[in-house]
């Protein structure tokens, strides 16, 4: 590789960082806005909760609690209010009759087709006049970066702690 083609690479993976930066920026923007309009996290927390019971089906708080990455007295106080407003249900485990399943009820399929709709339609303004060749490459390229992303992070993670254990035992 030749300096210049080291330098214009480097140039485009910084380009890259900045263009990520700027997104992460933009959504803490719009999150700000949406609490000084009144509304918060908490709305975005619960639907979060409601669509992994979609997508997962019924399941124990644990495993949802593990699927949202949150603990599990989080996501069992988020459950406890979804149950009161009706959107989940609890119901006996089939295979332990002591435990039960977070389910979503009517209501709460209602409510999650009612936000999918709602998300899709953001980006349809987001993204217009977009072409479609435009919007599948777009996509394809986010899954790979965001796959990518998530993988380097965990190792990255891994090796810091491997290497303040390894510091701590000298």
């Amino acid at each position: 590789m030749t300096p210049d083609q080291e330098t214009g690479g480097q140039a485009a993976v910084t380009a890259v960082a900045d263009s990520v930066r700027d997104l992460v920026r933009a959504v803490r923007k719009s999150k700000a806005r949406m609490t000084a309009d009144g509304r918060d996290d908490v709305e975005s927390a619960t639907h979060t909760v409601l669509h992994m019971v979609a997508a997962g089906g019924p399941m124990r708080a644990s495993e949802l609690a593990g699927s949202v990455h949150s603990d599990l007295s989080t996501v069992s106080r988020q459950a406890a209010g979804l149950v009161a407003d009706g959107l989940l249900e609890r119901r006996a485990d089939p295979v332990d009759g002591r435990a039960s399943l977070l389910a979503l009820t009517a209501a709460g399929e209602a409510a999650v087709a009612a936000r999918e709709a709602s998300r899709v339609a953001f980006f349809a303004r987001v993204l217009d006049g977009w072409t479609e060749g435009d919007l599948r490459q777009f996509a394809s390229m986010m899954t790979q970066f965001t796959a990518s992303y998530d993988q380097v992070h965990a190792a990255v993670i891994a090796e810091q702690a491997q290497q303040a254990q390894q510091e701590r035992a000298e």
